[in-house]
Parts: structure tokens; C-alpha cells; sequence
């Protein structure tokens, strides 16, 4: 699929690139005056319509179009000085690189989508998946624009249309249509981010766009709770992953050697993850070579360079965290496979490719049916919430912040906002601490 297939967010309603590009210029018969100005490069004109008065044109031939202005005169040399100004004004836009005619809502999410594939996902400044994110987030952004401009076809509303103060109801917009403040506000920053890129391109004349300022009052620290496992939870969720990948499912179910194995992948996928607290893309994209396990005060730890190519915010980073008993079961598991080499796929399936993201999916939601977690989609219960509940469960035992917020890659300032909702009354303990006898973090698969 090319970069021009991969940016296309809406039916475009406009004309044919060619009826677009066409010189469509007035007939002789139209025209009851004409004077040309600078050897032809613009001129002044009066119509049948005009009621006398003169107007400005020239055509620019960046953008295969007429520019057409009236000039406000009847008198041919008043109108002469003034379409003077028009040109050299035109003129100057041009030779510093800026657009005459403004493009449309989509044209300019388009060309910004393109920007970002060329710049940023080709360099690897950020993820295929967060430029999907990005694309995503643009499409609720043109169609608003279909709203507040000239027309609901939100092809026809040009970035022109809008002002600073334009987008002052797009938060209500988004929360009618069910959107969270937390993501309404990232895409607003998306929106800005386009804005900006679209005024340093001459685009667009907004530098950024004013919204209205929207509050964290508990809501994310709620939204947090209610998307992060309870502790008996995780341990129905760790039981059901037992029983799921047992030899005697295997039997009753009559899976194949390739089912089971796909079944043992989503098994360590999850427990991985919440042992590690790595975000889901970088667990989907970590090798066997970026792996090992070793022993420690009676534990199996596992020390993982994340590189900066799998991770979200694209920084690299090396961790020492809980779990490699898991990778050595899953290692172990995989052998008759023969993809363990150091450039394989930590969750390689059976036929050498990586488990498929739908496999991954699917055997969740059977897991959360078997675990008698309901309410997993209303909660919006996901592989990410492994990672929410790893770092929740650290907090608790009084991990020591900074350590933690480095081990997760993170802001300590992402991660107090975020994650403290508990009642924390010491910060001196490492991350990677054992928990009390007390306290229950992971359920460990013997």
C-alpha cells in the first residue's frame, strides 16, 4: 500500500484533479475590458457583471488557478495602482513559499499525513501504529470541520474558514459522540500539532487553535481504576490461563499442535506483560535477542533492551524486572519450533510469523469469558491494562518512583498524575522490590 492509499480519510466530493487543474479563464465575450500589467503577468478587468467596477486577476500557475479580487474602483488608474499592490503582495507569498489559495480541511490533513509518513515513520521518529493513531484522530477533526464551515461536506471547508476560536466546541462534539476527555484531549494536541505544521507552511494564517481548557478532576485516575484488573481478578484471569492452556483442554477441545501453541503465547503475552509492564507494541515487537534470563535471591529476572524502533515515546532502554521464568517456559515451549534465535520473534507462532494480533485478541476475550470478567469491554480491559495493573501493584509496595517511572518508560510526572490513586505513604523502595507476605502481585505460574 503506498503513502497516497494509506491518507485517505474521506470521499473527496471536489472536482476531478483534471476539471481542478483546467484554465478555466473567462470568455472574450465576458469580458467588456481588459488591461494587462506587467507584461501580461496579471491584469485588469471589468465584466458584464461588474456594474463598471474593476477587478484583479492573474493566474497562478503553482496551483492552476485564477486569483480574483475586486478593486473597489471605476477608475482605471486607481485601479491599475492598486492591482500593482495585489501582484507584488501575490508575488512575495510565492517567492516565500506560501500558497495563494487555501486547501481544503481534508487536503490539509492529507498532506499532513503524508508529512508525518515521509518524515517520521520512514526515519522510525514514530510507530506505523502511532501515525494510524494520528490518522484516526484527523478523521473526527475533518469532520467536524464539515459543521462549523461553509458546508457539511467537509471537503468544501477550507483551512481559511477557520479562526482561532473556531474549534470552541469541538470537545462537546466528541462527548456526544462518547469520546472520554483524556482522549478528546490528545486529539486536540493532534489538531494543534497540524495547525502549526499547516501555518509553517504557509497554509494556513492560525498558529494554533484555542480550546477550552479541559479538567482532570479524578476522571483519569477513575478511568484508571475502572481499566486496571482488581487483585481477584488477575488471579481468576491467571487460574483460567492454566486450565486454558492445560493438556486436558487440549483433549477435550481436539486442538492442534499449532492451536496450543497459539494458546500458550497469549498465556505469557499476558503474564509477561504484567511482570514487565512493558506497553503492549513493545512486547508485540520484542526478539529473543533483546532477552535474558538469569537468577537472583532465588528468582528468575530477566533484563530486556527495549529499543527505541518498538517504543512509543522512541527512546531505548534497558530493564532488570520480574518474569524470566516465563520467558524461559516460553523459550523452552518454543524450541521444537526452532524460533528462538536471536533475531525471532519472541511470539513467534507455529508457522515462523509473528501470532497475529486478532489471534492475540481473540483468545482474550475468551479468557476474560472463562475468568467470568463481564464487564471487560465496558472497562475497557485490555493487554494494556497488565501494564496498569503491574505498575499500580509496584506503587502499592512502595516502589521507589523515579526507579519505576525509568523501568516503564516514562515521566515521573506521567506517572504520579497517572498512577496515584492509592494511598502511598513511603517512596524508598526500589522497583523491583519483593512485595510483602501480605500483599498479592502477580499469581505466578509454577
Amino acid at each position: 500500500m503506498t503513502a497516497a492509499d494509506r491518507v485517505a480519510l474521506v470521499v473527496d466530493n471536489t472536482r476531478t484533479q483534471k476539471q481542478r487543474s483546467k484554465r478555466s479563464a473567462p470568455t472574450q465575450s465576458f469580458l467588456t475590458d481588459k488591461h494587462p500589467i506587467y507584461g501580461g503577468k496579471a491584469e485588469v478587468v471589468r465584466t458584464q457583471q461588474s456594474g463598471g467596477y474593476w477587478h484583479f486577476r492573474m493566474w497562478i500557475s503553482e496551483e492552476s488557478k485564477y486569483v480574483r479580487k475586486t478593486l473597489k474602483t471605476k477608475h482605471l488608474d486607481t485601479a491599475v495602482e492598486r492591482a500593482e499592490n495585489e501582484f507584488f503582495a501575490i508575488k512575495a507569498n510565492l517567492n516565500s513559499g506560501k500558497r495563494i489559495f487555501s486547501p481544503t480541511v481534508q487536503q490539509a490533513a492529507e498532506e499532513y499525513l503524508k508529512h508525518r509518513w515521509e518524515v517520521d515513520v520512514k526515519r522510525g521518529s514514530i510507530t506505523e501504529g502511532r501515525w494510524g493513531t494520528i490518522k484516526s484522530q484527523l478523521k473526527h477533526f475533518v469532520a467536524y470541520c464539515g459543521i462549523v464551515g461553509r458546508s457539511e461536506r467537509s471537503s468544501v471547508t477550507r483551512l481559511s474558514d477557520l479562526e482561532s476560536k473556531s474549534l470552541q466546541g469541538y470537545q462537546q462534539y466528541r462527548q456526544q459522540k462518547g469520546a472520554k476527555d483524556v482522549t478528546i484531549k490528545n486529539e486536540q494536541a493532534t489538531i494543534n500539532a497540524l495547525c502549526k505544521w499547516a501555518f509553517d507552511e504557509g497554509l494556513h494564517s492560525v498558529q494554533h487553535y484555542i480550546f477550552p481548557s479541559i479538567s482532570r478532576r479524578g476522571v483519569d485516575a477513575d478511568t484508571l481504576r475502572r481499566s486496571t484488573y482488581t487483585d481477584d481478578e488477575y488471579r481468576r484471569i491467571s487460574r483460567a490461563l492454566i486450565s486454558y492452556t492445560s493438556n486436558k483442554a487440549a483433549k477435550a477441545e481436539f486442538l492442534s499442535e499449532e492451536e496450543q501453541l497459539t494458546r500458550q503465547l497469549v498465556r505469557h503475552f499476558f503474564l509477561i506483560g504484567a511482570n514487565t509492564m512493558m506497553r503492549f507494541g513493545e512486547l508485540y515487537q520484542l526478539k529473543w535477542g533483546n532477552v535474558e534470563t538469569y537468577s537472583a535471591e532465588s528468582q528468575r529476572l530477566v533484563t530486556i533492551n527495549v529499543l527505541a524502533e518498538t517504543s512509543k515515546v522512541r527512546q531505548s532502554r534497558v530493564i532488570k524486572v520480574r518474569g524470566g521464568k516465563h520467558f524461559d517456559r516460553l523459550r523452552s515451549l518454543s524450541k521444537h519450533t526452532k524460533h528462538t534465535k536471536q533475531g525471532d520473534w519472541v511470539f513467534t507462532a507455529h508457522n515462523g510469523e509473528r501470532v497475529t494480533r486478532d489471534a492475540l485478541y481473540y483468545h482474550y476475550a475468551q479468557l476474560m469469558k472463562l475468568a467470568g470478567v463481564s464487564d471487560w469491554k465496558e472497562r475497557n480491559l485490555t493487554y494494556y491494562s497488565t501494564r496498569h495493573y503491574g505498575i499500580t501493584k509496584r506503587l502499592q509496595s512502595n516502589a521507589n518512583p523515579l526507579t519505576l517511572s525509568k523501568v516503564c518508560g516514562t515521566s515521573l510526572k506521567h506517572l504520579t498524575e497517572t498512577y496515584y490513586h492509592a494511598d502511598l505513604t513511603e517512596q524508598e523502595r526500589a522497583a523491583l522490590v519483593r512485595y510483602d507476605s501480605n500483599v498479592q502481585e502477580m499469581v505466578e505460574l509454577d
